[in-house]
């Protein structure tokens, strides 16, 4: 049986050519809760060509079903060729022969591919998940949703799994759109010990992901409470990004992570889970409320950097309990939830203190805010054990997970997610029961993909079911993703060239030469009649620079050019 546990930015879309602001707008006007993602081009990210007899396979990936779908391709801010597509959650595909919709073929030049999602949508707040064996983690923690639009990985779903049980090891799961594992893999630990851990240590805790495309994740469960950032593969070369020599008391418990900003100017937010520390003469030092790191040119925060408190725990301020998540809009309003709870987990419903709190952009230079813009929850017990917190990409909706409260951990009541108006704290409505019916799920953290979809993840019904469900707004819909990779037209491929070869004690290295836009196969022979392939290099250009580890022979080189 499952042991419980108590706790717990913004980038441009690429643009491919000049005066394509108009094609920009029209394509990003549009929000919706259904929406293609893992958009490829001949299984591949990096693009494709078309030559006479040569067609390329354009294929996505739809979140939920789609009333209708239509793939067009641009050239310029002009459609060339619309494709009305399957509207089946999961994998659909088009072929595109290079001909425009005339029946004509279309001009040497490079296109762009767009594809257009509507639904009719929902009366209501709706589960679009199925709670079938890509949604089960056998002990969620945190989630995050990729938003960025100009990264290939737009639209993946990152979830923490801190418990080890039958087939879910310790670790990171990576998920599609429609919750399909990734392609290179649906799990990985990123070599990164986690140690699992329970009650308020989750190792893997929760996350978020930054305009620079890295997976922030926290683990409570180090002295130090650390945040590490991952690319989006999970691979081994993680950051250690926040440390123990970042934080002033040598007793800390950091909960979040909220990224902010773009380029140079990322921010890190934190919320300090303690409500008081003793310094080396035992005296009491005050908790510190929400801060805030900036990330230096290597992605992390500076040595001894000891952030800035954004809002500040004192007796004075409206934040009198230790912040239990932070979440920060595009605006720079800062969202917060305090730790009313008792250690038996039973009702708080007679406290007056406020579980919800909005605070101001703190001012840059002047103190941290203490008078909140609004607070809400004094003896709401569907507020009980707030764990996690998240504001939506329009700093329009903000939602609250909640544990929920009783006397025995495997049977809490009132648990559940509440959505409402970021501006105001308004009520716009609370999940309380599963799909199932159960009223005792135990919801852990929120997230928010581009679209407007909203993210949990839950435990509920004495532990015997746990994972993570999408809920998608109410209303009719429609939203349009720009494809990263692009297609390039050309009317024959011209066989591309290996020059100047340099050689310095391993790799060999070459200039290749040939056209823009084309995926070469790097070939290899010891008596030129019998070629094997040992690199493939996407060329963005004419004139680029390869590299091969040869082998203990002398061998001959070649380049081809696929389509």
């Amino acid at each position: 049986m499952k042991e419980p546990w108590r706790k717990k930015a913004r980038c441009n879309p690429q643009i491919l050519f000049v005066g394509v602001a108009f094609f920009f707008w029209a394509c990003f006007s549009a929000r919706a809760n259904v929406y293609a993602t893992d958009i490829r081009v001949n299984g591949s990210w990096q693009g494709g060509v078309v030559v006479p007899g040569s067609p390329v396979t354009i294929s996505f990936i739809l979140n939920d079903v789609a009333t209708n779908v239509s793939v067009q391709i641009f050239a310029g801010t002009n459609v060339v060729k619309t494709f009305v597509a399957d509207t089946n959650t999961g994998f659909n595909t088009v072929v595109w022969d290079g001909t425009n919709d005339d029946g004509s073929a279309a001009t040497v030049g490079a296109y762009n591919i767009c594809v257009t999602a509507a639904a009719a949508g929902y009366d209501q707040w709706t589960n679009i998940t199925d709670d079938g064996t890509n949604f089960d983690v056998f002990f969620p923690t945190g989630i995050a949703v990729n938003k960025n639009t100009n990264s290939p990985y737009y639209g993946r779903v990152f979830i923490g799994n801190a418990y080890t049980g039958q087939n879910a090891p310790v670790g990171i799961l990576k998920c599609n759109a429609d919750g399909s594992p990734a392609d290179e893999g649906g799990f990985s630990t990123g070599s990164y010990p986690w140690s699992g851990g329970r009650y308020v240590s989750p190792s893997p805790g929760k996350m978020d992901i930054g305009s620079d495309d890295r997976l922030y994740v926290e683990d409570r469960s180090v002295d130090g409470g650390v945040v590490m950032s991952f690319d989006q593969v999970i691979s081994p070369n993680y950051l250690n990004v926040l440390r123990a020599d970042n934080y002033p008391y040598s007793e800390i418990q950091l909960s979040g992570p909220c990224l902010c900003g773009e380029g140079t100017n990322i921010q890190i937010s934190m919320a300090d889970l303690n409500s008081t520390y003793l310094d080396t003469n035992n005296t009491p030092q005050p908790g510190l409320g929400i801060l805030s790191w900036m990330l230096d040119s290597n992605g992390v925060v500076a040595t001894n950097d000891l952030g800035t408190v954004k809002v500040t725990l004192t007796n004075n301020s409206d934040l009198t309990l230790a912040p239990d998540a932070v979440s920060v809009d595009t605006n720079g309003n800062i969202y917060t939830v305090q730790r009313v709870t008792d250690s038996d987990l039973s009702s708080s419903e007679d406290d007056t203190t406020n579980r919800f709190l909005s605070f101001p952009p703190a001012p840059n230079g002047g103190p941290p805010d203490a008078q909140s813009t609004w607070k809400i929850g004094s003896g709401d017990p569907t507020l009980e054990n707030a764990f996690g917190v998240a504001v939506n990409p329009t700093a329009a909706l903000v939602a609250v997970a909640s544990r929920g409260y009783g006397n025995d951990p495997e049977d809490l009541q009132d648990g559940g997610t509440s959505i409402f108006l970021a501006a105001s704290g308004s009520l716009v409505t609370n999940i309380a029961e599963s799909p199932g019916g159960f009223s005792n799920q135990e919801c852990i953290d929120v997230a928010w993909d581009n679209v407007g979809n909203l993210y949990i993840t839950y435990q509920e019904n004495g532990f015997s079911q746990s994972g993570w469900r999408v809920y998608s707004p109410p209303g009719s819909n429609q939203a349009t993703t720009i494809a990263v990779p692009i297609i390039q037209v050309y009317q024959s491929l011209t066989p591309p060239q290996l020059s100047q070869p340099t050689a310095n004690l391993g790799p060999l290295n070459f200039t290749l030469t040939g056209q823009s836009n084309v995926t070469c196969i790097i070939q290899q022979s010891p008596d030129l009649i019998n070629w094997t392939p040992v690199a493939t290099n996407f060329c963005p250009t004419t004139i680029s620079s390869i590299s091969v580890t040869p082998p203990d022979t002398q061998d001959f080189y070649r380049a081809v050019a696929r389509p």
